[in-house]
């Protein structure tokens, strides 16, 4: 007899082959609701690439809450020191650094190497008497991957107050959604009599803890969803496009000073004490092992779903009423206008759901998890190397003073 570990585990290796993907980086997203457009789609969007993802095959996203990349890469950036103490702000003057930081957020939003001919050009009609210096200093930065970074996320991202903007993605939700309709078809069946559970080779070695029951925020210990689980269950799933979608951080994030930080455990670019570390960023418990590289996203769903329990007319009426929440295996809630769920019993009280989304309607399904080293990893060797030549730079010039 099955129990929702099982069932859940079992679904794992059915959806990976159904939708082409591989057991050594796909993690099942719940609940699974549709994007729609309007003001709040891109940040919605982006959020699936913001959560750091939990070591399980199955992850409860909740957009507000737990680890993200953002935040925790801002507090990365916070425990690095550049090879070299450049401090513009103290170099031109606090009063010409927040006019500079104000000027540069009402421009598009210009990249490090656009900065230092952007101050100069800023500079000899606001304060020439600092243009020489403040762009010198800027183009030193450039050659320190960690002073890049820090200044660009500090200059460009964050206001003179300290909070984020321009925290962005570099594809759109308009961008997905254009790849969404020609991407192509997916179907595939399931049947829990004949799954294979065994995800021991995976890349999180099990769904562990995250998952729903029978409908969404429901336990996948309760006595129906048990039921459920332990009964002979049957999908046949459709979506009419599925899209595997790569997306990079915007010029917030500075790859080549996380590639470097990620190649050196301890000493340079690490402040000595600082609270924040390798292990406690990218080690067993740190809080940046893993991220989200892929989006999955489907549309045109069309999931029927049966068991062969049989179900009492009390536990019938508590399933029908649950339906809003959605119901195993994505979770759709019943929004009415972009998704469906309707559950139907036949007289011997077993049990069909039909979930549908219009096409069109992005819905998230899952993501592809990399590690951290696999993330950085392409960064790492750059970072080195522009490193090395920072310090380089340094050297020389203390030696010239």
């Amino acid at each position: 007899m099955s129990d929702f570990l099982d069932l859940q585990n079992g679904w794992y290796n059915g959806l990976i082959q159904g939708l082409g993907q591989s057991q050594d980086s796909f993690q099942i997203i719940q609940p699974a609701p549709p994007i729609a457009s309007g003001t709040a789609a891109n940040p919605t969007f982006w959020a699936y690439y913001n959560n750091i993802p939990p070591q399980s095959l199955t992850a409860q996203f909740v957009a507000s809450g737990g680890n993200q990349f953002y935040s925790n890469y801002r507090g990365l950036l916070s425990a690095l020191e550049p090879s070299r103490n450049i401090n513009v702000k103290e170099d031109i003057g606090e009063a010409n650094f927040l006019a500079w930081q104000a000027y540069v957020q009402t421009q598009p939003t210009p990249s490090m190497n656009q900065i230092p001919t952007m101050f100069r050009n800023w500079a000899m009609f606001n304060a020439p008497e600092v243009a020489n210096i403040g762009s010198s200093d800027y183009a030193a930065i450039l050659l320190d991957p960690i002073a890049t970074a820090q200044n660009e996320l500090t200059l460009v991202y964050t206001t003179p107050a300290g909070l984020p903007i321009n925290f962005d993605w570099q594809l759109n939700y308009a961008d997905m959604v254009n790849q969404l309709a020609s991407a192509p078809s997916r179907s595939f069946s399931f049947d829990s009599s004949t799954m294979n559970k065994n995800v021991s080779g995976s890349w999180a070695g099990s769904s562990k803890s995250g998952f729903f029951g029978l409908w969404g925020g429901s336990s996948s210990t309760s006595s129906l969803s048990e039921q459920f689980a332990s009964s002979r269950i049957q999908v046949s799933a459709s979506f009419e496009h599925i899209l595997v979608l790569p997306n990079t951080p915007g010029a917030w994030y500075y790859s080549s000073a996380m590639g470097l930080a990620f190649a050196n455990k301890t000493g340079s670019p690490w402040r000595d004490k600082a609270a924040i570390n390798w292990n406690n960023t990218f080690g067993p418990d740190g809080n940046m092992q893993y991220f989200s590289a892929n989006v999955i996203v489907a549309s045109g769903m069309s999931i029927t779903v049966t068991s062969d329990a049989s179900y009492s007319s009390l536990d019938q009426q508590t399933i029908t009423s649950s339906g809003s929440s959605g119901f195993w295996p994505f979770y759709s809630g019943d929004s009415g206008s972009s998704s469906t769920n309707r559950v139907t019993f036949n007289q011997d009280g077993h049990m069909t759901i039909t979930t549908s989304s219009i096409p069109g309607v992005p819905v998230v399904v899952g993501v592809n998890v990399l590690s951290a080293g696999e993330f950085v990893g392409h960064s790492s060797s750059l970072g080195v190397s522009l490193f090395e030549s920072a310090k380089a730079f340094a050297a020389e010039s203390l030696a010239t003073v």
